[in-house]
């Protein structure tokens, strides 16, 4: 198995050589560039070398004297043969109604007037060898790789720090996925100012408090039930107790009585249990729902439970967006807990304000202290005050409505009455007015 390469020398390494090809590519569509020019400049000189041979030997003629003086003056050859060793021809030039078509001559160029082919014209040996004393390869070689080389310096001066960074990031990313697999999830990745980096650190650390925060749920729910379950059991282990030694007719009758009360008890902390865990996992399933009517039928079935309640309601019409399975969880509880310790009224109130649905429940009981009401929206939560003395309960029902609420992005406050407590439900704005 290969060792692996280090991330720096990885990226370094894909750069370099996308300099060498993009430098060696660029040396040669210049060289090739430069080729093009050569022969249409030598094209062009042999042109003018000619018209200042009309000018001057009145003539343009090769075998004149004059003009091959002329031509020699300017750097080139008058031959009577063609130089064929691999030559290629370059191109042709276009001179009025003549033509001169050029051909390669070593490191320069050799050429044919179209209405003279007994003749060519030559660069000089002087002018090539200055010609390849400039376009030495050796020499293109050298300074081509002298510029690569400083560009790659500077290159991986650049990229040093920017890599050592994101290597460092990537390091503390790698500890702290050992850490999770070894259920330490307290990690945190600090964050990098890169995209997409940033939102990787984010999400990353967002996961790790979303898992911790269920964990830490589970551990509380775990040990409060728990501890809810230790009572109804003891007290069923002493009941049993008492019925093994065979009490009189009416002690057996209430043992017995007592034991279906603490089966009861078990029965509703498992239920609750449940429906807490299937709150937070479960997916919300929103339709449309006329609330005023539903919550009046809600009412007219609790109205006939609770006689001696008086039950007022003023119920605008609205239509509201939402999982009809998780609002009867949160309604039923409500009103069950407004039912328990309401001393003789209960207020339900249906209202628009600043476009939301409000939904208000108040009893007259003796309410919650400011300070205990983020505690009795905890599971199992138990407050040291009449309300939760004379309810008998399991402090499950307002953690319910509380997790609901989350799920429906329903605003849930809880204020007083005075007397009493006060329920405010303030709906998200995604609801229809009825006409």
């Amino acid at each position: 198995m290969m060792k692996p390469v280090s991330f720096f020398w990885y990226l370094y390494g894909a750069v370099a050589l996308a300099l060498v090809l993009t430098i060696t590519t660029l040396f040669l569509t210049i060289n090739y560039i430069e080729g093009q020019s050569d022969w249409q400049d030598f094209a062009r000189d042999i042109q003018q070398t000619l018209l200042m041979a009309q000018v001057d030997c009145h003539s343009d003629s090769l075998d004149d004297e004059c003009v091959q003086s002329l031509f020699i003056d300017h750097g080139f050859d008058i031959e009577t043969e063609f130089y064929d060793d691999g030559a290629e021809q370059s191109g042709d030039w276009q001179y009025f109604d003549t033509q001169i078509d050029v051909f390669g001559f070593h490191a320069g160029f050799q050429a044919q007037i179209a209405d003279q082919k007994d003749f060519w014209v030559r660069d000089n040996w002087e002018h090539l060898e200055d010609a390849a004393d400039e376009d030495d390869p050796i020499e293109i070689f050298i300074t081509a790789t002298f510029i690569t080389l400083l560009l790659l310096i500077a290159i991986a001066l650049f990229l040093y720090w920017p890599v050592k960074r994101l290597i460092s990031w990537l390091q503390k990313l790698e500890s702290a996925s050992d850490a999770i697999g070894q259920e330490d999830y307290s990690v945190q990745l600090p964050t990098l100012n890169v995209s997409p980096f940033n939102q990787l650190s984010i999400r990353f650390n967002r996961m790790t408090s979303h898992i911790r925060n269920n964990l830490e749920e589970k551990r509380l729910l775990a040990n409060a039930m728990a501890h809810e379950m230790r009572t109804p059991l003891s007290r069923a282990r002493l009941a049993l107790g008492l019925l093994q030694r065979k009490p009189d007719e009416q002690m057996q009758s209430e043992l017995i009585s007592d034991l279906d009360r603490y089966l009861d008890d078990l029965e509703k902390v498992t239920d609750n249990s449940l429906q807490l865990v299937q709150l937070q996992y479960s997916e919300a399933n929103l339709t449309k729902l006329p609330l005023d009517i539903w919550l009046e039928e809600k009412l007219r079935s609790v109205r006939g439970r609770a006689s001696n309640l008086n039950w007022e309601s003023s119920l605008n019409s609205c239509i509201i967006q939402t999982d009809e399975r998780f609002l009867t969880l949160t309604i039923d509880n409500l009103l069950s807990n407004a039912e328990r310790y309401a001393e003789q009224e209960i207020q339900v109130t249906l209202r628009q304000e600043d476009k939301k649905v409000v939904l208000t429940i108040q009893d007259d009981g003796p309410g919650i202290p400011q300070e205990l009401r983020e505690k009795a929206l905890q599971p199992f939560s138990r407050l040291d005050e009449s309300r939760d003395r004379r309810s008998g309960g399991i402090g499950l029902g307002l953690a319910l409505v509380s997790t609901a609420c989350q799920r429906l992005n329903i605003d849930l406050g809880l204020e007083d009455n005075q007397p009493g407590l006060s329920v405010t439900l303030r709906f998200p704005s995604h609801h229809h007015s009825r006409v």
